[in-house]
């Protein structure tokens, strides 16, 4: 797997923890909403993200969510994207110097 394929896909990841943590968030006071929690993993073709319904509620949260750790997970979930954008613009410019460089010669 190079370089550019595991980015995709720690994006592709990054974008599902986000979509669960908002998903969370926007029924936070919503009566019945199991939450849902994101479980990531390494896999030989790259990072992926399984879901799972978490069946108990603290006290005082009538559905388990907790606002503020949602929103944690909204950042967390953001900067993991914006990393991976990274890389991969790092990759880019990589092959582009190499593209440039095998010209020259």
């Amino acid at each position: 797997m190079d370089g550019i394929a595991w980015a995709q896909s720690a994006m592709v990841a990054a974008r599902t923890r986000l979509e669960i943590a908002t998903d969370n968030l926007a029924n936070v006071s919503t009566g019945g909403f199991a939450r849902i929690a994101a479980h990531g993993a390494l896999t030989p073709n790259g990072v992926s993200i399984s879901r799972s319904r978490e069946a108990a509620s603290a006290p005082g949260m009538p559905n388990g969510v907790d606002a503020i750790a949602e929103m944690i997970d909204v950042l967390a979930a953001e900067r993991s994207f914006e990393s991976a954008q990274k890389a991969v613009a790092a990759i880019d410019q990589s092959r582009q110097k190499s593209a440039e460089a095998a010209r020259i010669q």
